[in-house]
């Protein structure tokens, strides 16, 4: 039998002071403990900086902040960057490991040598932790390989970013993480390890994503949307080169098909006004998915439906009780 598996956990922070020593003692309570946690501040100016002082004189934790001008994407990077484990995770410092979370994962990454990333299913909370919906990965087999990897992704992320481990080697190799990515992170990251090994799924409820509420479709939507070209027109082909795939029709697919879903939320959630003011953050996107009259529709004021809509809606409200009798089977 082999060396076992090391684990490291990366928390980027700052300013949740509020949350930080909840998610901290969360992940000393393991039973399996992870082998490191490391913390990077961002420079807080809450009462972060002092938290993360008492666990490292503890020796519970280190610590460290990033370069000075790091953006979201550049904390990150540095904070894998400290981390040793032959399996890492990056864990927002709002959300909550249950007791199993390393375990649960390591358990996964254990279960095939080719294994490159591990998800499990995890609970979204509210600000002050209420559980508001459980989330089990419904469509996902217990083993994804390649090109199954990068095809099960074309449309988004599957895993949580509470929920998921990679492979750190693979991780390197793949180009680490995406730095160039405005707003995403876990979607490229997990698409861009898929072509270099199978991708683990253990059904079992591991930790709690925080959720708070935000507008964030109007906030973020200029950067979604340039990430998610960037996703279809830059990370999707270097995946799909690398699995040696090469019928990339599924990309161009994937492309216009969340193009019209995007256009259909902004159809639904902005004002007139507000369309016009804002179609031009869709052009470029447009363009290469061949979607310039749906564009032209939507400026106009005109209802935009996405392909399969009712489809989807019925997926919606199905889809709570198939996550309630998963849970139930689950607990049996």
């Amino acid at each position: 039998m082999g060396k076992p598996l090391s684990f490291s956990v990366g928390i980027p922070t700052f300013n949740q002071g509020e949350y930080l020593e909840e998610t901290i003692v969360s992940l000393l309570d393991q039973t399996r403990p992870p082998d490191e946690i490391f913390i990077s501040d961002h420079f807080s100016t809450d009462n972060t900086p002092e938290i993360i002082a008492k666990y490292v004189e503890l020796g519970k934790v280190r610590a460290g902040k990033p370069p000075v001008g790091s953006n979201v994407g550049g904390q990150w990077v540095y904070t894998l960057s400290c981390l040793s484990g032959d399996w890492v995770t990056l864990f927002s410092s709002d959300d909550l490991a249950l007791p199993k979370f390393c375990e649960v994962l390591m358990r996964g990454a254990e279960r095939r040598d080719d294994a490159v990333l591990v998800r499990a299913a995890w609970e979204n909370i509210d600000p002050v932790g209420k559980v508001i919906s459980t989330e089990y990965l419904l469509r996902s087999k217990a083993v994804v390989t390649p090109p199954d990897t990068l095809l099960e992704q074309k449309n988004g992320p599957k895993a949580s970013f509470a929920a998921f481990a990679v492979k750190r080697e693979t991780l390197e190799e793949s180009g680490g993480y995406p730095v160039g990515m405005e707003s995403f992170g876990d979607w490229p990251m997990f698409m861009q390890i898929a072509p270099y090994g199978s991708i683990i799924y253990e059904s079992e409820i591991v930790s709690r994503y925080r959720i708070h509420p935000t507008d964030k479709f109007r906030q973020r939507l200029g950067m979604w949307l340039r990430d998610e070209e960037r996703m279809f027109y830059e990370v999707m082909p270097l995946a799909a080169q690398r699995a040696k795939m090469s019928d990339l029709a599924w990309i161009a697919e994937a492309s216009r098909s969340n193009f019209m879903r995007y256009l259909a939320a902004a159809s639904e959630q902005l004002t007139l006004e507000e369309r016009i003011e804002r179609s031009p953050l869709f052009e470029s996107w447009a363009e290469k998915a061949g979607c310039q009259n749906e564009l032209k529709r939507f400026a106009a004021g005109e209802r935009i439906a996405a392909k399969g809509r009712l489809g989807a809606a019925i997926k919606r409200i199905l889809r709570p009780y198939a996550q309630k009798l998963n849970a139930s089977l689950h607990r049996g």
